[in-house]
């Protein structure tokens, strides 16, 4: 579990390097990479596991440092899609 919290963190970290310095270029719209990439993680996580709570706050922890001027703003964003992808798999997708 800690070396994929390690992973999260340095690609987390990654992605939003690329989307604050290098995509500003290109041109005037620039996708959100990391809630992609939250929402990729919790999509393809299995119905027990919690890992895709722990990388969106990690994700939103990441955005907020280098784009919001209020700390929490990306966390909660991205905290309650994470909570919110759960509570729709487990009530409609996973009733098996």
């Amino acid at each position: 579990m800690i070396k994929k919290i390690v992973f999260v963190i340095i690609g987390f970290y990654f992605l939003v390097l690329l989307q604050s310095s290098f995509f500003v270029h290109f041109s005037n719209y620039v996708p959100n990479f990391v809630l992609i990439a939250v929402v990729l993680i919790n999509l393809f996580e299995k119905q027990k596991n919690n890992f895709g709570i722990i990388s969106s706050l990690i994700g939103g922890f990441f955005l907020d440092v280098f784009f919001s001027s209020y700390i929490g703003y990306y966390v909660l964003i991205s905290f309650f899609i994470s909570i919110f992808m759960k509570f729709i798999f487990k009530r409609y997708v996973w009733q098996i």
